[in-house]
């Protein structure tokens, strides 16, 4: 039996291009893996099967966990097939990157049961295919995305940075959100480099300056209640973004103390929110 930590993901950046030829988005943005996650056991079987034992999550194919073991099987010609369970905790359709880490999971997971030498680069380039976080989520920790989201440079994590994690009762879909910003026109700067200086010199005042996500330009004029998110959390008086393409948004505290205010503050404040406590991580989950 294996035993896989599933971290879900914020983007400090997030720039989107045109679209190309292929009908994708090239982007660039600093990702980050953070503490929360699922949880994901793997026993070798006769067929792939799927159950959840904690949080909803769909069971057949349109689960990213049950296509990426097929590819697994696939590549490497290896006979049997895996059970699967799923603790689901990151919630989905949030930008979070919850359906694309379980397919990373699964993926490493798979590569340790079958007793492979199988590389985490080599990994990635199968999941490329199923998901464009899947390559950032096989490696985890921190790194710049490009082309699609899998073209990585790995960047030293900055662990330890405490967040509060909210998402409010609404599901944004990413065709729709890539859809809106195709008619937008000019795009904001890409703060990405800025982010990855700001990362790299452990400055958290410059890295809250460099914060940015195109899909908020795109999405709040069309979906009031991430524009009502946004401006709520404008009145805590910290640093705050949209991960993704939502509905998930993450709010940079001072320390753990204030963490712990604010996540209580906006509990009592907003009760039909999904809020957590999290943290920073590094590229083995540690924080």
């Amino acid at each position: 039996m294996i035993i896989e930590t599933a971290h879900a993901k914020i983007n400090f950046t997030l720039s989107v291009g045109s679209k190309r030829a292929d009908g994708y988005h090239s982007i660039d943005s600093l990702m980050h893996s953070i503490s929360l996650s699922d949880r994901i056991t793997l026993t070798k079987a006769e067929a792939i099967m799927l159950s959840v034992t904690e949080g909803v999550a769909p069971l057949g194919r349109e689960n990213l966990m049950v296509r990426a073991a097929e590819r697994f099987f696939e590549e490497t010609g290896l006979s049997g097939g895996v059970s699967m369970t799923l603790a689901k905790r990151i919630p989905s359709e949030a930008g979070m990157g919850g359906g694309s880490s379980d397919a990373a999971a699964v993926l490493r997971g798979l590569a340790r049961l079958y007793e492979t030498d199988i590389s985490l680069a080599t990994l990635a380039r199968w999941g490329a295919s199923l998901g464009a976080d899947i390559p950032f989520c096989v490696a985890a920790g921190a790194a710049r995305c490009q082309g699609i989201g899998e073209k990585l440079t790995p960047l030293t994590p900055w662990a330890h940075l405490p967040l509060v994690i909210l998402r409010p009762p609404v599901s944004v879909s990413t065709g729709k959100a890539y859809q809106l910003l195709d008619h937008m026109g000019k795009r904001p700067m890409d703060t990405t480099p800025l982010a990855i200086e700001a990362l790299s010199g452990r400055d958290k005042g410059a890295l809250a300056c460099a914060l940015s996500n195109d899909f908020e330009a795109g999405l709040f004029p069309v979906e009031p209640i991430l524009w009502e998110t946004s401006a709520y959390l404008k009145t805590l008086g910290r640093p705050a973004l949209m991960t993704g393409s939502g509905s998930a948004f993450f709010v940079l505290a001072k320390d753990t103390k204030e963490q712990a205010v604010l996540a209580g503050r906006i509990r009592a404040e907003q009760p039909s929110w999904f809020v957590e406590m999290a943290e920073t991580v590094g590229r083995d989950g540690e924080a």
